[in-house]
């Protein structure tokens, strides 16, 4: 499907000039700075070179000073406490931090951790899991990632005597839960500078507070931001602010990890170059395919063994468990596209699926891949619990899928989500009238522009601008991530030289090579799904946008051309 290109506003000419001046950069590399708001010196300074000192302090955020206070009164007075949180990866890495840290300090007869079922039990504090605690003798649990809307839960717990610390980083409602202390940056009351923290982040500055009573070494606590950096990646955060010099020294970290579990999910021959691309597409699915297919318990304990066989044991078990979640990703698609054919969902302004026998697992992934296809605000349903259905939905650019939802809440029993995605449940007899009226909403609300993909380009470049210069000045921009994407460019009335090539089992995707007259090289250009297009790139002109990526082999650094999309000219 192909995109609609929207250029980014031009930046004022004279800021670019005083920028290119200052720090030594050309107009192109300086207008892309100035593109992301970063205009003059002192922002580029800490943009580029961030500091531990750019990291805020802890304690400038609500609550956690209690937090800390009672944690400390807790390992004080001998008492069991419990970790608990979510089942993807934002969840596993944050509990696995805290674990860990924790473990420094207390004795491990008096620590455990704890993951919910995402089948029997779903997302979030669950009273299954309270009754775990009380049951086993925990009068406190810290909840990562998870819950800031956990009004009943906590409530619930305090009956059987259990307190709660909940570190979590999603919008909180109107009422905040009566835990002994609720630290999220997104509470209105509360004057932590950076907001977008992820749920591990979150855990990790509740790490940085205690340290300033347990003091255990710098380095140590240093060694934890390698789950850190999976989580900014994973869960998707801004990368801006205290995230990128929080995933820059993650990454660093995470380069030459001591941590024995993800030392053995990450292949020793990329460890040294991992990339927050390669967390994404590489690492990520294989912690999510714990909780997706069997129990998210399995990732945690992975990521906090220090047993060698033991960890062998859980990688074999989770990346059999993501071929497993590939395959009914693949099969589940499949079925899914098929009946929005066969139910004649073309023409609507909406896609609602449902397929009983559907892995609740994997059913977001599903509705993903159904929105790149046809371009819609999407629910993907299956059979939950107790003769529900469940449901994962996914949004086009701009067009809150939440907001439009919650027009039809009176037919569901459980919905949460944001603007891009949510999931909910309801029962089975108000499936077709609900699907009747998203689609009824849907219609009436979206706008001409939101039901077209598009591509937002910072410049166009001529082909002589792509130097050795220019690269590395790509690579200090990283890491990459919302709000600091790669730079989307656009080369225009391009040709191939030389040949053109097919690539994959299908053909699906193509390579070629652009010529640079000015340093008489060859450009690699890689176009992922544009196999079709082949013959119109060996006879046409073309205008291209892409991006720039890295290859990294025996040491060395080469680039190519992702294209985003492309123009061919008559």
């Amino acid at each position: 499907m192909m995109q609609k290109w929207i250029y980014k506003p031009e930046p004022d000419e004279d800021i670019v000039d005083g920028l290119s001046t200052s720090l030594g950069f050309g107009t192109l590399e300086s207008k892309i700075l100035v593109l992301r708001d970063i205009d003059n010196y002192q922002k580029a300074r800490e943009f580029f070179k961030p500091k531990l000192d750019d990291i805020h302090n802890p304690f400038l955020m609500a609550d956690m000073q209690k937090a800390v206070e009672r944690i400390a009164t807790a390992i004080e007075n001998g008492e069991k406490i419990l970790v608990y949180g979510d089942y993807d990866v934002d969840g596993t890495t944050a509990v696995s931090l805290m674990y860990l840290y924790l473990s420094k300090i207390v004795e491990k007869k008096y620590l455990d951790f704890y993951i919910p079922d995402r089948n029997s039990e779903g997302y979030g504090i669950s009273k299954e899991g309270i009754d775990f605690a009380s049951e086993n003798g925990f009068s406190l649990i810290i909840a990562l990632d998870c819950d800031i809307k956990a009004i009943d839960k906590i409530e619930y717990a305090k009956t059987l005597g259990i307190d709660f610390t909940i570190c979590d980083h999603h919008l909180p409602g109107e009422e905040i839960p009566k835990a002994v202390a609720v630290l999220d940056p997104k509470r209105k009351d509360c004057r932590y500078p950076f907001k977008e923290l992820s749920g591990c982040g979150v855990g990790f500055k509740l790490c940085q507070g205690l340290n300033t009573i347990y003091k255990i070494p710098e380095t140590e606590l240093h060694e934890l931001t390698d789950l850190l950096a999976i989580s900014i990646a994973a869960d998707i955060v801004s990368m801006t602010g205290e995230n990128r010099v929080l995933a820059k020294m993650g990454l660093k970290t995470l380069r030459k990890t001591r941590n024995l579990g993800l030392r053995l999910l990450i292949p020793e021959d990329k460890l040294a170059t991992y990339e927050i691309s390669n967390i994404v597409f590489e690492i990520a699915p294989k912690i999510n395919a714990a909780g997706r297919i069997s129990h998210g318990k399995a990732a945690v304990e992975l990521m906090v063994s220090d047993n060698l066989k033991h960890a062998h044991q859980i990688v074999n078990n989770i990346v059999d468990l993501n071929d497993s979640r590939r395959e009914l990703d693949s099969t589940s698609t499949t079925e899914a596209l098929e009946q929005v054919i066969a139910t004649h969902q073309i023409n609507n302004a909406t896609t609602v699926v449902y397929g009983p026998d559907w892995n609740k697992g994997v059913i977001g992934i599903v509705a993903s891949r159904l929105t790149e296809t046809h371009y819609k605000p999407t629910l993907v349903f299956t059979d939950g619990n107790n003769g529900e259905l469940v449901a994962s939905a996914r949004s086009v650019s701009d067009f809150d899928v939440h907001q439009a939802l919650e027009l039809c809440s009176e037919y569901f029993t459980k919905f949460g989500g944001h603007p891009a995605a949510a999931g909910l449940s309801m029962e089975k007899d108000n499936f077709e009238a609900f699907k009747k009226k998203f689609e009824e909403v849907v219609a009436s609300s979206i706008q001409e522009h939101q039901k077209t993909p598009s591509i937002t380009i910072d410049a166009d470049v001529e082909i002589e601008n792509l130097n050795k210069d220019f690269f590395n000045f790509h690579r200090k921009l990283a890491p990459f991530g919302p709000h600091n994407m790669k730079p989307v460019l656009v080369l225009k009335n391009q040709k191939v030289s030389g040949y053109v090539k097919q690539m994959g089992k299908e053909g699906n995707h193509i390579k070629f090579y652009l010529h640079n007259p000015i340093n008489n090289r060859n450009i690699e250009c890689v176009g992922f799904k544009l196999g079709k297009h082949i013959e119109d790139f060996k006879t046409k002109a073309f205008d291209i946008a892409f991006t720039a990526e890295e290859n990294h082999w025996k040491g060395n650094i080469t680039y190519y051309l992702n294209i985003r999309d492309v123009i061919f000219r008559d």
